[in-house]
C-alpha cells in the first residue's frame, strides 16, 4: 500500500478502529471512542470503523443475566459468555481482514482483541484492567466465577497479543504490567481529553467570577454510586457554617425525594442538544468548583470537562481519579473516606482566599490545554502508531 504522509513527517496509517457498539455515534460510552476515532483522523489517518460488532446470542444471555441478578442476586456479564465472545471475535476478524489495515485500534475491546487476526499491529486501548474493576466498579461487583474467570482470561489474552498498549492513568498501567505480565515497552500512559465538541474560549471561563454564593457543580449519572448525598451534606456543612453556597446536580435523581435551601436538581442534560448543551456550559461558567465524591471511578472525563471551563475539582484519591486530577492544579484530591466535614472544610478554605482560587481556576485550564484534550492524546497515539 502506498502511504501519503501527515504533518511532522509521519506516515498516515489505515486504522481499523475496532469497538463492539458504533464509534460513530457520539452516545457510545459516553463519547469517548468517537472523540478517539475523530482524533486519530485529523492526524491524517484513515480511519475505517469496525464495528458494531454482531453477537446474534447477546439478547438471550441479556435476558439470563437480568434474571440473575434480579432473583439470584448474582452477576452474570452477557458480554463475557463464552457463545458471545466468540461471536465477537469471528466477526471483527471477518471486518478486520476485509478490511485490509495497517493497524487495528481497540478500545475497551478486550472481549474481541485477543482475535484480531496475526501479522496485524493492534493497540489495544482501556481506563482500567479487570482485576482492578472486579468488586469495584458497580458494572463489575459480585460476578459469577464462570463470568470472572472469562474475563481475566479475555484480559490476559488481550495484553499478551497487543503491541500497543494504552491506558489514562498510571493506576491502570501498572495493572496491566503488576497483574497481567504486560512488557512495559509496550505499556503507554496518555491522558484521555474531555468529550466537548467545541472547547470553550480560554477567555470566556477564566473572566472575573461571577459575583455571590459559592456555587457547587456535581455531574453523574448514578445518585449513589457517585456521591451524591455526600454532596448535598456537603452543602449543608457550608450552610451550618455560615457560609452562602448553592449545589447544582445533573445527571441523576435521588432514590428518595431530597429538598434543601439552594439545592438544584436537573435529572438530566443531552449534551447532543444545542440549547442543552448551552444551558450545562453554563452551569460550568456559573460554577466556583466541581464537586464529584465518587465512590468508585476508572478515570473521569468530566474532571477534563470541568479543566477545560477552568473550574476545579473537589474529588476522592480513588481508581484512576489522581491522574484526571493532579493535586494543588486541576483540583483537589481527598481520602477515599472523606466525609461531608472534610469536603465542606478544604471548599471554604480555598473559596476565603479569592487568589489561590483565581489561580486554581488558571491551572486548571492551563493543564485541559496542555494535556487533557483529544487533539493531544492523538499526536501522542499518532506517534506511537509509527513505532510498529
Amino acid at each position: 500500500m502506498t502511504q501519503s504522509h501527515v504533518s511532522g513527517g509521519r506516515a498516515a496509517r489505515r486504522i481499523a478502529f475496532a469497538t463492539i457498539g458504533d464509534a460513530r455515534e457520539v452516545r457510545f460510552w459516553s463519547g469517548t471512542p468517537f472523540h478517539m476515532s475523530e482524533s486519530l483522523s485529523s492526524e491524517g489517518h484513515e480511519v475505517l470503523h469496525i464495528g458494531p460488532l454482531n453477537a446474534p446470542s447477546l439478547p438471550l444471555y441479556k435476558a439470563y443475566s437480568r434474571f440473575c441478578r434480579t432473583f439470584l442476586r448474582q452477576g452474570v456479564s452477557p458480554f463475557h459468555a463464552g457463545r458471545v465472545v466468540a461471536q465477537y471475535a469471528a466477526d471483527s476478524e471477518r471486518k478486520i481482514r476485509a478490511a485490509s489495515p495497517d493497524v487495528v485500534f481497540a478500545p475497551a475491546g478486550s472481549s474481541f482483541a485477543w482475535g484480531v487476526p496475526k501479522g496485524v499491529p493492534l493497540v489495544y486501548a482501556s481506563d482500567a484492567t479487570f482485576r482492578l474493576v472486579d468488586n469495584y466498579h458497580p458494572n463489575y461487583r459480585n460476578l459469577s466465577r464462570a463470568a470472572r474467570d472469562m474475563a481475566e482470561r479475555l484480559e490476559r489474552n488481550t495484553i499478551a497479543r497487543a503491541d500497543l498498549i494504552l491506558y489514562p492513568s498510571e493506576w491502570a498501567a501498572e495493572s496491566a504490567i503488576r497483574d497481567y505480565g504486560a512488557d512495559r515497552a509496550r505499556v503507554h500512559v496518555i491522558p484521555w481529553g474531555a468529550n466537548l465538541k467545541e472547547a470553550p474560549e480560554r477567555g470566556s471561563v477564566l473572566g472575573c467570577r461571577k459575583p455571590g454564593p459559592c456555587r457547587l457543580l456535581f455531574i453523574g449519572a448514578n445518585w449513589e454510586e457517585k456521591g451524591a448525598d455526600i454532596a448535598v451534606g456537603t452543602l449543608a456543612e457550608l450552610k451550618d457554617r455560615g457560609v452562602e453556597a448553592e449545589l447544582v446536580i445533573c445527571g441523576c435523581t435521588p432514590p428518595k425525594p431530597v429538598t434543601h435551601d439552594g439545592l438544584t436538581i436537573i435529572p438530566y442534560l443531552d449534551k447532543n442538544d444545542r440549547d442543552q448543551r448551552n444551558r450545562l456550559d453554563q452551569l460550568y461558567r456559573d460554577a466556583d468548583f466541581f464537586l464529584l465524591p465518587t465512590r468508585a471511578d476508572c478515570y473521569g472525563i468530566v474532571f477534563c470537562e470541568a479543566a477545560a471551563h477552568g473550574v476545579p475539582s473537589i474529588a476522592p484519591a480513588t481508581g484512576g481519579v489522581s491522574c484526571a486530577i493532579r493535586n494543588g492544579e486541576t483540583g483537589i484530591l481527598l481520602p477515599p473516606n472523606a466525609t461531608k466535614a472534610d469536603y465542606a472544610t478544604i471548599i471554604l478554605e480555598i473559596f476565603a482566599n479569592a487568589d489561590r482560587l483565581a489561580r486554581l481556576r488558571r491551572s486548571s485550564r492551563d493543564a485541559f490545554e496542555a494535556r487533557l484534550n483529544w487533539q493531544t492524546w492523538g499526536r501522542r497515539v499518532s506517534d506511537l502508531i509509527q513505532t510498529l
